[in-house]
C-alpha cells in the first residue's frame, strides 16, 4: 500500500518527548499493518510546510493521503493541507491518550481531532475524522480500509470501459448517462460495436487460436460435444477483445450478447469474458455498465478477479447469484467444465459449467438516481451450490443482513461478486465519493 501518503500535523509548542514516544508507536503500527512504511520526518507545524509536503505528495502521484492530528494542531495548518489535497482521497486521523513506559502521555490529538471533524461535517466534505487509539485493531483496519477504498476511486477515475453496443434486451438499468458517469465516478466509457468485434474475430491467425486453446485445456475440460468450429469461433472472439482491450488500453469490457451474438453470430462471448477475467480485465455482459462500474470497485479495493450474477430467486434468507454463462475460471470450485449452452431458442454457443466456491464473499450494485449514485451492498456466506438447470454458473449466499430490505431496495437484477468481506472498504469508498450507500 506504498501509494498511500501521511503527513503528520501539530503545533511547535507540544514537540516533545510525549511526542515522539507517541510518534514513534504510530509508524510502528502503520508499518505492522502495511499502510506506510516510511519514517515520520518533518512536522507539518504552518501552513506552509503542511501546503509544501501536501504538494509533494500530490506531485508523486499518491493515491490517497493520511492527515494525522498528531498533537494539539490550528485548524489553518489543517485546511491548508485540506485545500491543496482539494480532489484527492484524504482521511483525517487523531489518536486517544495512551499510556507508554508507565505514564499516560496527552498530546492534544484527540481535541484537534474532535474540532476538525466539526470543520468536515460544516462543510460536508468528502471526508471523515477518525478518533481513536493506534493500538485499536479497529482504527487499523478502517485505515487499511481507507487505502483500499482511496486506490479504488484513484483507478476508476483514470479508467476506461469497452462497451460492445449497448443494453442487451432493453434493460433499464443498465442504461446510464455517460457525463454524469465520467464526471461523478470517473470511468470513460469507450462504445463500439459487434461488428468490429466480428471482423476481428474472423482475422485472428491460427497460432494465437492455437496457444489460446491450450491454455483453454490447462485450466478447463471441454465436454466432447463441443465440436471445434465452435470453439474456434469461441476462442477467436476471446483473441479479439483482448487484442482491443491491450489496443484502447480498457480496464473492463462489456459485451452486449444479445441478440448480435446469441442469435445472429451464434456464439455467446461466455467463455471468452471469462478468460478475460482471468487476464486482469474486469468482463461482463448484456451491456450493463453500472454493473460493470460496479465489478471494477470491487476489484481495485480487493485487488483480485471478480465476477457478477443476477438475482434468481431467494427463498429464506438465502439468494441464488447466478450469470447465464460467465464465471472466471479462477473463480470456479471443483473441476471446471465448458460446455454447450443450455438449449435455448435465444442462445447458441458454449457456456463455462462450474460453480463458485463456498465462501464469504460481498456484492455491490452501483445504482445510478437522478444526478447521483448510491451503493446498494451485503456480506454473506456462500454455500456448497449446485448448477443452475444442469449447466449455468451459480452460488447461493446466506445474507448477512435481510432479504425483505435487498428485495425492496433492488435496483436491477445485476450484482457483482466477489469473495472476502470488503463492505468496510465499500463504505469508505462511498464517502469518499460523496454517494449514499446502503448495506443489506
Amino acid at each position: 500500500m506504498g501509494d498511500i501518503g501521511l503527513i503528520c500535523l501539530g503545533h511547535a509548542d507540544y514537540i516533545n518527548e510525549n511526542f515522539r514516544k507517541m510518534t514513534s508507536e504510530v509508524e510502528k503500527q502503520l508499518q505492522r499493518v502495511k499502510i506506510y512504511n516510511q519514517k515520520i520526518q518533518t512536522i507539518a507545524i504552518n501552513s506552509e510546510l503542511a501546503i509544501k509536503q501536501a504538494r509533494e505528495l500530490r506531485n508523486n502521484g499518491c493515491r490517497g493521503v493520511i492527515l494525522f492530528l498528531a498533537s494539539w494542531v490550528e485548524c489553518r495548518v489543517v485546511m491548508s493541507a485540506l485545500k491543496e489535497l482539494q480532489g484527492m482521497p484524504v482521511i483525517l486521523w487523531g489518536t486517544t491518550i495512551e499510556e507508554i513506559d508507565g505514564k499516560k502521555l496527552s498530546t492534544g490529538s484527540y481535541v484537534s481531532a474532535a474540532m476538525m471533524n466539526g470543520v468536515i461535517r460544516r462543510l460536508n466534505m468528502n471526508c471523515h475524522c477518525l478518533i481513536g487509539s493506534h493500538r485499536d485493531e479497529k482504527i487499523l483496519k478502517r485505515l487499511v480500509d481507507f487505502t483500499c477504498a482511496a486506490r479504488a476511486a484513484w483507478d476508476l477515475k483514470y479508467g476506461t470501459v469497452g462497451l460492445v453496443g449497448y443494453t442487451s434486451m432493453g434493460i433499464y438499468p443498465g442504461t446510464f448517462d455517460h457525463v454524469l458517469m465520467r464526471y461523478k465516478v470517473g470511468p470513460e466509457i469507450d462504445q463500439t460495436d459487434s461488428y468490429s468485434v466480428i471482423c476481428r474475430a474472423e482475422r485472428t491467425e491460427r497460432k494465437k487460436l492455437e496457444a489460446a486453446r491450450r491454455n483453454l485445456d490447462r485450466i478447463a475440460v471441454v465436454a466432447p460435444e463441443v465440436h471445434g468450429e465452435i470453439l474456434d469461433k469461441t476462442l477467436s472472439l476471446y483473441c479479439a477483445l483482448k487484442e482491443m482491450c491491450e489496443e484502447y488500453r480498457w480496464d473492463a469490457v462489456n459485451v452486449k450478447c444479445q441478440y448480435e451474438f446469441s442469435k445472429e453470430y451464434k456464439a455467446v462471448p461466455c467463455v471468452a469474458l471469462s478468460l478475460l477475467a482471468d487476464d486482469g480485465i474486469v468482463a461482463s455482459c448484456e451491456g450493463d455498465i453500472p454493473n460493470t462500474v460496479s465489478m471494477m470497485i470491487l476489484k481495485s479495493i480487493a485487488g483480485k478477479t471478480v465476477t457478477y450474477g443476477d438475482a434468481i430467486t431467494h427463498w429464506g434468507n438465502t439468494v441464488k447469484f447466478s450469470a447465464c454463462g460467465f464465471l472466471p475460471f479462477s473463480m470456479g470450485c471443483g473441476q471446471r467444465f465448458i460446455r454447450k449452452f443450455l438449449e435455448h431458442p435465444g442462445f447458441s454457443g458454449i457456456q463455462p459449467s462450474f460453480v463458485m466456491r463456498p465462501e464469504r464473499v460481498t456484492f455491490l450494485r452501483l445504482v445510478e438516481d437522478i444526478g447521483s449514485y448510491h451503493l446498494l451492498y451485503g456480506t454473506g456466506q456462500g454455500l456448497v451450490t449446485e448448477l443452475r438447470d444442469g449447466c449455468m454458473p451459480a452460488l447461493d449466499v446466506q445474507l448477512d443482513g435481510e432479504i425483505d430490505t435487498l428485495v425492496h431496495e433492488y435496483a436491477g437484477q445485476h450484482f457483482a461478486l466477489c469473495y472476502g468481506d470488503i463492505a468496510g472498504a465499500i463504505e469508505e469508498y462511498a464517502i469518499l465519493m460523496g454517494m449514499k450507500s446502503l448495506r443489506i
